[in-house]
C-alpha cells in the first residue's frame, strides 16, 4: 500500500501562490467560495506554506467547504491511486477529510469515496490516506479536501496524490 513515483498533483506543499488568487496556491481552488480560505505561515506541517479555510456552518449554503484540484487520468485506469495529506482541525468536533471523484469524458461521475469516517487521533496534526483504483473509462479526477459539520478551521499541508504499488 506504500506509494511509489512523483506527486500527480501541484503544489501539494502549497509553496506557490497563483497570480489570479492570491489567497490560493497555484492549481487548487476554493470548492465554497463563501468560507475563508488564505495561506498560513502561522502553523504548517513542513514548508513554509500552509491553506487555513474557516468555515461557518451559521452561513454556510452548502454545509462544508473545501479545497479542489482536478487532473486528467490518462496512463491511470485501472491502476491503484493513493491520496494523502495532513489536517489539523481547530474545533475537534468538526468533520473533515480527503475525497476522490472520477469522472468520464461526458461528465459523468464513475465513483466517489471519502475518509470522513476515518477516527481522528487528536486535534493535532493528522496524516489522512486515501486509497482507490481508477475506475475504467475515468478522464478526469477531482482531489479535494473538506470541513463541514461544526465551524471552526481546518489548516491542510503536505497534499499528495501518487499511484501506488499494486
Amino acid at each position: 500500500m506504500d506509494a511509489q513515483a512523483p506527486n500527480l498533483l501541484k503544489n501539494g506543499g502549497f509553496e506557490g501562490a497563483a497570480p489570479t488568487a492570491p489567497d490560493l496556491p497555484e492549481s487548487w481552488r476554493p470548492d465554497r467560495a463563501e468560507a475563508g480560505y488564505a495561506l498560513t505561515t502561522a502553523q504548517v506541517h513542513g514548508g513554509a506554506n500552509a491553506v487555513a479555510i474557516t468555515f461557518d456552518k451559521q452561513t454556510s449554503s452548502a454545509g462544508y467547504a473545501g479545497i479542489i484540484q482536478g487532473i486528467a487520468a490518462e496512463g491511470l485506469e485501472g491502476r491503484p491511486i493513493i491520496l494523502s495529506a495532513w489536517l489539523h482541525r481547530g474545533n475537534p468536533k468538526s468533520k473533515a477529510g480527503l475525497w476522490l471523484a472520477f469522472v468520464d469524458a461526458a461528465g459523468k461521475r464513475l465513483g466517489y469515496l471519502n475518509d470522513y469516517d476515518a477516527p481522528w487521533r487528536d486535534a493535532a496534526w493528522n496524516e489522512r490516506r486515501l486509497r482507490a483504483v481508477v475506475p475504467a473509462g475515468t478522464k478526469r479526477i477531482a482531489i479535494g479536501i473538506s470541513v463541514f459539520e461544526e465551524s471552526g478551521t481546518l489548516v491542510i499541508d503536505d497534499v499528495s496524490l501518487e499511484q501506488a504499488r499494486e
